[in-house]
């Protein structure tokens, strides 16, 4: 786990993906899945360009994904 500034590159679509950059290395990373359902909805009002700190952790078992666990 950990806690990264990051900018939105592609907002949430229908099935609550989402595409973000990690600001200090440039990193890619799609986030497929949030802790809460309140932290879902306050990251499907997230705009692209958006920047702010997520606490972030690999979903299991499915490479390059990544779960939300706070804001």
């Amino acid at each position: 786990m950990e806690t990264r500034l990051i900018r939105v590159e592609r907002e949430m679509n229908d099935h609550g993906a989402m595409t973000v950059r990690v600001a200090e290395t440039g990193e890619l990373r799609t986030v497929v899945a949030c802790a809460t359902s309140d932290l879902r909805a306050r990251l499907a009002s997230a705009t692209v360009g958006s920047e702010f700190p997520l606490r972030l952790a690999p979903s299991p078992g499915r490479g390059n994904s990544w779960v939300v666990l706070g804001r």
